[in-house]
C-alpha cells in the first residue's frame, strides 16, 4: 500500500511543479498583457501531464492502475471550455489504451461521464464564487473515484477496498490544494493587472488636477479681457468677429480642461434620475448621421422598468465615445445594437458592434491611457473616461469580443429605487 501512496505523491508532485513553472513564465514576461496562455497551450500541457500521470502509475490488481490523472483534466476543463474538454477526454482514452486490462473500459466509462457533466457545467463555472467553485471541484473528484472504485466492483469483481481508500484521500484531498492553488495564482494575476491599470488611471488623475489648476486660471483672464474688447463699442466690425471666434476657441479649451477633469473627480458633481430610454434616443439622434455616412444601422431596445442616477451629460459622454468607437470599428457597415435590461443586481446598458472586434489581450487593455487601436488618429482617453464616469457612478463595465465578430460593452448601474422609467 505504500507503493500505492508514494506513487500518488510523485504524480502530485509533477503537477504542482508544473504549475509553479508556469506561474514563474508568466511573471517572468515584461509586459503582462501581452502574454496569453491560450486554450491550445492548456491542452497540450494537461496532456503532458496526464500522459506523466499514466507512465508514474500504480498497478494495483491485473488491469488496474491508480494515479491522478483526473486533475490535469479537471483543470484543463475548468478553464479550457468545450473544444479542450473533448481533446482530453479522447487523450485520457488514448493514452489509457497501452496499459490493456479490463480498466480500458472504467477509463472510457469515467471520460464520457465527466466530459458531459463538464460541459453541462462549463458555462457559469467561473462565475461562481471561489469556495463554491472548491467545493464543487472537490466534490467532482470525490465521484470520480467513487465511480472508479464501483464499477470494477460490480463488473470485474474488484475487492481491493484498502486501496480504494488511500486513492479517494489522496485524489480528493490533491484536487482540493490544486484547484486551490490556481485559483489564489489566477487572482494574483488578475489583481496585478488592475494594479496597472489603476497606477496609470491614478498618474493622468494628478496630470489632470494640475492641468486645470495651471492653465484654467490664465485661461478664464484671457477670456475676460477678450469679452471686454469684443464688448467695447469703439472695437471694429471686424475685431468682434475675431475675438467672437477667439472666445469661442477660449470656451471649447475649458470644455477639454473639464473633460480632464473627469479624472480627476472621484465623484460627478450632479446626481440626477436618469431616463435611460431618453438618453440613449438623445445619443442615437446624435451619431446617425455619422452612422447613415458608413452604412451603419442603429437598433435599439428597451426591457427595464427603473431608471438610474447620474450626471446627465457626463452619461451623454459614456454613450457618444462607446458609439463612435463601435461606428470606428465598422468600416464596411453594420449595426449598432443598444439594447436594455434588467434584473436584481441593477440595470444594464449594452452597445454592440459588429465591427473588427478585439483579442483578449486588447480588451484587457482597454481603458488605459493612450491605448487605441485608431493608430494615429486616437489616443485612448475616451475609453478612459468612460471607465472614470461608470465608476463613479457606481457602476461596472464589461467587455466581450472577438475579433472579426465584434464587440458588446455591457454597462451596469444600481437602480435608482426614488423612480421609475
Amino acid at each position: 500500500m505504500s507503493e500505492l501512496f508514494q506513487g500518488l505523491l510523485i504524480n502530485l508532485l509533477f503537477i504542482l511543479l508544473s504549475i509553479l513553472l508556469l506561474n514563474l513564465l508568466i511573471l517572468a514576461k515584461h509586459n503582462i498583457y501581452t502574454y496569453r496562455f491560450g486554450k491550445l497551450h492548456l491542452f497540450l500541457l494537461s496532456s503532458l501531464l496526464m500522459i506523466v500521470c499514466i507512465l508514474l502509475s500504480v498497478r494495483v490488481d491485473e488491469g488496474f492502475v491508480y494515479d491522478l490523472r483526473f486533475i490535469p483534466f479537471l483543470l484543463g476543463c475548468i478553464y479550457g471550455g468545450r473544444p479542450v474538454i473533448l481533446g482530453l477526454a479522447s487523450v485520457m482514452i488514448l493514452i489509457r489504451l497501452p496499459f490493456g486490462g479490463n480498466g480500458i473500459w472504467v477509463t472510457i466509462i469515467l471520460a464520457v461521464i465527466y466530459t458531459a457533466v463538464m460541459i453541462y457545467l462549463y458555462p457559469n463555472l467561473l462565475k461562481k464564487p471561489l469556495y463554491n467553485r472548491l467545493f464543487l471541484f472537490t466534490f467532482l473528484s470525490f465521484l470520480y473515484s467513487v465511480i472508479g472504485f464501483l464499477i470494477p466492483s460490480i463488473l470485474f469483481d474488484f475487492d481491493q477496498t484498502f486501496s480504494y481508500f488511500i486513492y479517494v484521500m489522496v485524489l480528493t484531498a490533491s484536487t482540493f490544494f490544486v484547484c486551490y492553488l490556481c485559483e489564489v495564482l489566477r487572482t494574483f494575476h488578475l489583481l496585478q493587472m488592475e494594479s496597472i491599470k489603476f497606477e496609470k488611471m491614478e498618474t493622468v488623475s494628478h496630470l489632470a488636477a494640475s492641468i486645470s489648476h495651471e492653465v484654467r486660471n490664465p485661461l478664464t483672464v484671457v477670456r475676460g479681457f477678450l469679452q471686454l474688447v469684443h464688448e467695447h463699442a469703439d472695437t471694429p466690425k471686424d475685431c468682434k468677429t475675431y475675438t467672437s471666434l477667439a472666445i469661442a476657441e477660449a470656451d471649447r479649451a475649458s470644455e477639454i480642461i473639464n473633460e480632464y477633469l473627469t479624472f480627476a473627480r472621484p465623484h460627478p458633481e450632479v446626481e440626477l434620475p436618469l431616463d435611460l430610454e431618453h438618453e440613449i434616443q438623445k445619443c442615437v439622434e446624435i451619431i446617425r448621421p455619422l452612422a447613415n455616412k458608413q452604412g451603419i444601422t442603429i437598433e435599439t431596445a428597451f426591457l427595464h422598468n427603473h431608471s438610474i442616477t447620474g450626471d446627465p451629460h457626463k452619461f451623454q459622454q459614456i454613450l457618444l465615445n462607446i458609439s463612435k468607437n463601435g461606428i470606428d470599428a465598422m468600416k464596411s457597415g453594420g449595426i449598432l445594437f443598444l439594447f436594455t435590461k434588467e434584473d436584481e443586481n441593477g440595470v444594464h446598458l449594452s452597445i454592440t458592434d459588429t465591427g473588427n472586434g478585439m483579442t483578449a489581450e486588447q480588451v484587457a487593455r482597454l481603458g488605459e491611457p493612450f491605448f487605441s487601436l485608431k493608430g494615429n488618429k486616437g489616443t485612448g482617453l475616451g475609453m478612459m473616461v468612460v471607465f472614470r464616469i461608470v465608476e463613479s457612478m457606481r457602476g461596472s463595465v464589461h467587455v466581450e469580443s472577438k475579433p472579426m465578430k465584434g464587440t458588446r460593452i455591457t454597462l451596469s448601474f444600481p437602480i435608482d429605487e426614488t423612480s421609475h422609467t
